[in-house]
């Protein structure tokens, strides 16, 4: 069991941070050593802004791996 531990900005509920992290679009592709995950950030509020920031952070210092490969989750302005 992986546990995600960061220290937010703000207090934030589960159902927050899923929704920030998977209701919004994005894009994946995979690579040979690597899976990288973007998720767009267009229309956010600053403040979720941060804390998707922070979820990301975490997630990238957890070290996750899929299929022996590194998993890589960035944030991006994307076009609608």
């Amino acid at each position: 069991m992986v546990a995600l531990l960061a220290v937010l900005p703000q207090k934030v509920s589960l159902e927050q941070v899923l929704k920030l992290l998977f209701e919004r679009s994005g894009s994946r592709i995979e690579r040979d050593q690597e899976i990288m995950y973007w998720v767009n950030t267009t229309g956010l509020s600053r403040a979720n802004r941060r804390v998707l920031d922070a979820i990301v952070e975490g997630l990238s210092a957890m070290g996750l791996m899929e299929r022996g490969k590194i998993v890589r989750v960035c944030l991006k302005e994307l076009p609608p």
